[in-house]
């Protein structure tokens, strides 16, 4: 098997045992998860004594993120600058996601000056660490668990076997079918534990498939793991400034993303940019 396939980045094979326990051990925490046996409460009491700052998805990330990183990191062979844990990443990635942001609460100030209607500051900011909680729950937690997972680590490794039958291009562009695929399926154990209804859960997986698709081409485009978790992050919890007025918030925040990615992605094939693009 090919152990590295350079489209669109370096990729290092995981034995194919570890990819199974990794899918098996991610749909059996999100069922478990919403399951009657979960003690949700414990973490909802550390949620409310710190004031919302440790929100109970943070206090999850702790303890599944340290299974799967330790899959990741230990028998999966993996090292950090390969699933895109590269601290010369963050300042570029820190700026972008800021951009973003900044793009979001503008869209609510344009609004209100064109509809004429008053601003009105996000109550959530009043609630101690609430939205900030809520925030660093995912950029440190879930965003960040799941951009590793599904999209530096499971795209490539599936991307690696199919290379042995099809060409390069081929292979990553079935590879981000499959594994797309299996981001969204992997939320059906929680969702259907936690008594969505069937009639809307074809409409959650597709969702969830598209979502996949588009952070696994921002990445490519960009080659900045930080930069797509902080739109993952900002896409679960906006964060506001105000409350919200005008276009949905989420449509702000992937029309920026994608304005980024397509300019990152530009100024990094210009001469003399591609020998430092990693």
């Amino acid at each position: 098997m090919p152990t590295d396939v350079r489209f669109p980045f370096p990729a290092v094979a995981s034995p194919g045992w570890v990819i199974t326990t990794m899918l098996l051990f991610i749909a059996a925490s999100g069922a478990w998860l919403f399951s009657p046996y979960f003690p949700l409460e414990l973490l909802r009491a550390l949620d409310s004594a710190s004031a919302g700052w440790i929100a109970p998805t943070l206090a999850l990330a702790v303890v599944f993120g340290a299974v799967e990183l330790w899959l990741l990191f230990v028998p999966g062979k993996q090292r950090p600058a390969i699933l895109g844990w590269r601290a010369d990443a963050l300042p570029a990635a820190l700026a972008a996601t800021l951009v973003a942001w900044l793009a979001m609460q503008a869209s609510v100030v344009l609004a209100s000056r064109l509809g004429d209607t008053p601003l009105a500051w996000n109550p959530g900011w009043a609630e101690g660490g609430l939205l900030p909680g809520a925030l660093i729950a995912q950029l440190f937690g879930t965003a960040l668990l799941e951009e590793t997972v599904f999209r530096a680590w499971l795209w490539p490794q599936l991307a690696l076997r199919m290379a042995r039958r099809w060409p390069a291009r081929r292979a990553w562009a079935v590879a981000l079918l499959v594994s797309q695929g299996a981001f969204a399926l992997l939320h059906l154990p929680a969702h259907i534990a936690a008594g969505t209804p069937s009639s809307v859960l074809a409409g959650v997986v597709s969702g969830l498939f598209l979502t996949g698709i588009v952070l696994a081409l921002l990445y490519a485009a960009t080659r900045n793991l930080f930069f797509v978790v902080g739109v993952h992050a900002l896409g679960n919890a906006p964060t506001l400034l105000f409350e919200p007025q005008g276009p949905q918030p989420t449509l702000v925040l992937l029309g920026a993303s994608i304005l980024v990615a397509a300019t990152w992605w530009w100024w990094r094939r210009l001469p003399g940019k591609q020998r430092h693009a990693s």
